[in-house]
């Protein structure tokens, strides 16, 4: 319907692309699909204007020509805790399965390769602004206004339990809870106690989540069989892959694969 379409803040993205044609057209299409687009030229003045700026969505082309590239741009927002939770999504002209691989194990949230359709870039933004929303209404569906200030000092443990999370996902080391405790330094009774809720799940279960949106994404965009994905998103089996995918999304891996080859 119209009316929920009408918002009175407009999603704030940030565009960070060094051709400065190809980002004048893009943000002219972004804006149009009612976005405000704040366009940057290098990752320099990208940062100098990140935490004035803070967007809710940062679009970051990986090749950039200044001293900067986008690669070393995204360890560094990600591995900052004041911008960490803002969804990067990489755009870039490489398709280069281990390119895609390095952009989600450095944390950025779904990748596009260029030429793509601007529709397709307004789907993932559009779901990933779904997607934090819902995270932020769960969070304040659930805390009275007691369970608030309590909120923020779980803060701080929250980003670092899912930096820590994504750090052994990216290097694809085994998470066993005991160690991620141990690096946080909380008891595991009070981590599980504030994961359920923030994100309604355990730990463990969340873990698994990530893992499996890692494998999401380079199932849509990546040509890696399904056995490789399995193995670089952390599943030791194929079998257990599928079956918790498909718990996860509702299709097995291949159907998935069909589906985006069709479009």
């Amino acid at each position: 319907s119209m009316i929920q379409d009408i918002t009175i803040t407009k999603t704030k993205i940030f565009l960070i692309e060094d051709n400065e044609l190809y980002s004048q057209g893009l943000t002219y299409m972004l804006s149009d699909s009612n976005f405000d687009v704040t366009p940057v030229y290098s990752a320099e003045e990208a940062y100098q204007l990140l935490f004035s700026t803070m967007p809710d969505i940062i679009i970051l082309d990986v090749i950039l020509s200044q001293n900067i590239d986008g690669f070393s741009f995204l360890n560094v927002i990600k591995n900052d805790i004041r911008v960490a939770h803002i969804p990067v999504i990489v755009i870039s002209s490489m398709s280069l399965n281990d390119k895609i691989i390095q952009a989600i194990s450095l944390g950025a949230s779904d990748y596009l390769v260029k030429p793509f359709k601007v529709e397709d870039l307004v789907i993932k933004i559009n779901s990933l602004i779904q997607l934090r929303d819902n995270i932020i209404r769960h969070i304040s569906s659930k805390s009275v206004i007691s369970q608030i200030s309590e909120m923020d000092g779980h803060h701080k443990l929250i980003t670092e339990f899912t930096l820590h999370v994504q750090d052994l996902i990216a290097e694809n080391k085994d998470a066993s809870i005991p160690e991620i405790v141990k690096a946080l330094g909380v008891g595991y009774a009070k981590l599980e106690e504030i994961v359920k809720k923030v994100f309604d799940m355990t730990p463990i279960t969340y873990i698994l989540t990530k893992r499996l949106e890692k494998a999401d994404l380079m199932l849509r965009n990546s040509n890696m069989s399904i056995n490789d994905i399995a193995n670089s998103a952390g599943f030791h089996s194929s079998s257990y892959f599928c079956t918790s995918y498909k718990k996860a999304f509702g299709i097995t891996p291949l159907q998935n694969r069909k589906n985006s080859n069709k479009h």
